[in-house]
C-alpha cells in the first residue's frame, strides 16, 4: 500500500521544493543560464524518482532515481567546471572525475580492511578531491560562490552520515535517518546551484576589468 516507506516518502518534497526554490533563484539571477535550468530540473526528478522508489518500491523507480541523481552529479560537476575553465578544460576535468568515479565502482558495496562500503561513501574520496579542487578555483572569481559551494560540500558530507547510520539507527528511531539524507543532500544540491549563479557575474566583472578590453568592445 502506498507508501511503503511514509517517512522516506515525504521527505522527497523536500528534494522538489528545493529544486523548485533553485529554479526561482536562476530565474531572478541567471536567467539566461540554461544549463542552470536543466539542474533544477535534474534536481526535481530525482526527488519524484525517490518518492516513488520509496512509496512503491519499483525497481524502475530506484533506477530513475539513481540516473538523475548520478546525472546531476555530473552535469554539477561539468557545468562548474566550465565556468572556471574553457570547453576543453571543462571536459578534462570531467574525465577525471568520471575516471575516479569508475574507479570507486570496485568498492561499491564491497569491504576495505573488513569494513563494508555503501556506494555512497565509496564515492566519496571522488566526490571530495573534485569538490576541494572546484572551490578553491571558484574563490578566484567569488567568495560568496566558493562559500556556497564549500557548504553545500559539507551538507552532502553530513547527508553521508545520515545515510550511512540509518540501518544502525532504527532500532532507535523507528524510520531510520535516511530522510535526513534526502533533505540534506538536496539542500547541498540547491546550495550548488545557488553558487553558479554568482559565478557567471563574477567572471563578466573580471573580465570587463582587464585592461584594453572595455575599449576594444
Amino acid at each position: 500500500m502506498f507508501p511503503v516507506e511514509p517517512m522516506n516518502t515525504l521527505s522527497n518534497g523536500v528534494i522538489v521544493l528545493f529544486g523548485l526554490a533553485a529554479l526561482y533563484f536562476v530565474v531572478k539571477r541567471a536567467p539566461r543560464a540554461i544549463d542552470l535550468y536543466a539542474l533544477c530540473a535534474l534536481l526535481i526528478a530525482t526527488g519524484i524518482g525517490s518518492g516513488l522508489w520509496h512509496g512503491l518500491r519499483d525497481p524502475g523507480a530506484l533506477f530513475w532515481e539513481v540516473s538523475s541523481g548520478l546525472f546531476f552529479l555530473f552535469a554539477l560537476a561539468f557545468f562548474w567546471a566550465r565556468r572556471l575553465w574553457s570547453y576543453p578544460g571543462a571536459l578534462l576535468f570531467l574525465g577525471a572525475f568520471l575516471g575516479g568515479v569508475l574507479l570507486s565502482r570496485r568498492y561499491w558495496d564491497g569491504e576495505v580492511w573488513g569494513i563494508h562500503l555503501q556506494r555512497w561513501v565509496a564515492l566519496a574520496p571522488v566526490v571530495i578531491v573534485a569538490g576541494v579542487a572546484l572551490i578553491a578555483r571558484t574563490y578566484a572569481y567569488s567568495a560568496r560562490a566558493a562559500l556556497y559551494s564549500a557548504a553545500a560540500l559539507c551538507a552532502a558530507l553530513i547527508a553521508l552520515v545520515f545515510r550511512t547510520i540509518d540501518l544502525a539507527a532504527c532500532p532507535y528511531i523507528p524510520f531510520g535517518t535516511h530522510f535526513l539524507w534526502h533533505c540534506i543532500l538536496s539542500a547541498g544540491g540547491f546550495l550548488g546551484i545557488l553558487a553558479l549563479t554568482e559565478i557567471i557575474p563574477a567572471k563578466a566583472i573580471r573580465r570587463l576589468a582587464q585592461p584594453g578590453i572595455e575599449a576594444a568592445e
